[in-house]
């Protein structure tokens, strides 16, 4: 039976969740209020409140529906003469809601508030000027990511209309489902295509400060080995990076995606001999890094870049495959070859680079690698220890040492 390439990718790289997904209890359903949320409604130029329930937002029609009336959500003021509703929170849910602003943490406390905040975020698509209750309602979205009950934020965060939070100037609330979902793959990595669904709803705005916030999420699915994920993710970006002419990013967010098609297809090939579906898997990846490559290199990083040892890295993994392939046929000197040429590349990457960037020490395992190919043990050797002395307690330090056991004595 056939089937597509990106499920192949999901095969290979995600496991699929369960049925309740990361859901968990619909609170907005166990809370929903029935009998309408009791506000006062203030008219302007009279200063005597009216009584009312809110009943419903509907944001795509612009309706609001009280008990009294029907209004129009976006002409409140202009058109229905309202100048404010007013709702009274129980006084002991303020003071939970202060400890947990000043991250007094206690699930007790979220499930005394989750009774009165899961009826009033039926109301956050109404703007804060005519109805004041976004400041309380962030405060709780930030209390269950500080307290990491993910599965509840996720549910709730997903149900916001985020867009209208952004456009109230409340975009604490997109930046928190920007946190959510970096959080949530690091602590699960298997949850990347749920949180998918929640990065759809996030409008990245034309500014440096999301433009970081997206790259570390793109970077945390690429460091999690969530391929398909991460190429998404930077091409979204990319696009949005095109309207942004000096942003410093455009280098680093063009680059990363040719070395996630690069390990794709380091995923693929082992299998594509016995299996059609990943030669053909295999050979896409293989080519879209080899065209993205051969682009890049029209106009490459400067040497003085960050980027630049990225870019050497880049080539390097490149020569490896082509060494792999050339050494699978029998034709050892073309192997060595492409294996010597790989030195030299990641070699000139590591010269220009520092400790800190995050692709220095597969930049120097692969190195490693390619020395013991060569056979040149001692500098593997050499490379491997260097590794251990600057990324103690890594997963990179343990594969060096890994490798240090398995070449024979000096």
């Amino acid at each position: 039976m056939s089937f597509s390439i990106n499920i192949l990718r999901a095969s290979l790289v995600l496991t699929t969740l369960g049925t309740n997904g990361l859901s968990g209890q619909d609170y907005f359903k166990t809370y929903a209020p029935k009998q309408g949320l009791p506000v006062k409604v203030y008219y302007v130029n009279n200063p005597k409140p009216m009584e009312t329930r809110l009943l419903s937002v509907d944001d795509t029609k612009g309706i609001l529906k009280t008990t009294q009336s029907e209004y129009s959500l976006r002409e409140l003021k202009t058109r229905n003469n309202i100048d404010r509703f007013v709702y009274t929170f129980p006084p002991q849910t303020l003071q939970q809601l202060k400890f947990l602003s000043d991250e007094q943490y206690d699930p007790r406390l979220l499930d005394a508030i989750r009774p009165v905040i899961y009826q009033i975020f039926h109301f956050h698509e109404i703007n804060p000027e005519f109805l004041p209750i976004h400041d309380n309602c962030l405060i709780y979205v930030r209390a269950l990511i500080g307290m990491e009950q993910f599965n509840e934020a996720f549910t709730l965060l997903y149900k916001l209309n985020l867009k209208r939070l952004d456009d109230f100037e409340y975009r604490e609330f997109s930046d928190s489902a920007l946190e959510l979902a970096g959080k949530m793959i690091a602590a699960n990595p298997k949850s990347a295509n749920h949180v998918r669904t929640l990065l759809t709803k996030i409008n990245i705005r034309n500014n440096g400060a999301d433009h970081e916030a997206y790259l570390n999420l793109c970077d945390s699915l690429r460091r999690n080995k969530l391929f398909p994920n991460a190429i998404e993710a930077y091409a979204r970006l990319g696009a949005n990076l095109q309207n942004a002419s000096n942003s410093p990013l455009k280098g680093i967010v063009a680059i990363w995606p040719i070395y996630c098609h690069l390990k794709l297809y380091e995923a693929y090939a082992p299998r594509a001999a016995s299996n059609p579906q990943y030669a053909k898997a295999a050979s896409q990846s293989f080519n879209t890094a080899a065209q993205g490559l051969k682009k890049l290199e029209e106009n490459p990083p400067k040497r003085q870049t960050n980027e630049y040892s990225l870019y050497k890295l880049l080539r390097a993994l490149l020569r490896i495959q082509y060494a792999k392939r050339y050494e699978a046929q029998g034709s050892k000197e073309q192997a060595a070859e492409y294996y010597r040429q790989s030195v030299l590349e990641v070699t000139e990457g590591i010269v220009m680079a520092r400790v800190g960037l995050d692709w220095l020490p597969e930049s120097l395992l692969m190195a490693g690698g390619a020395y013991e190919k060569l056979n040149l043990n001692d500098a593997a050797r050499n490379v491997y220890r260097q590794v251990e002395i600057f990324y103690k307690d890594s997963n990179w330090a343990a594969e060096s040492k890994k490798r240090i056991a398995a070449l024979p004595p000096s």
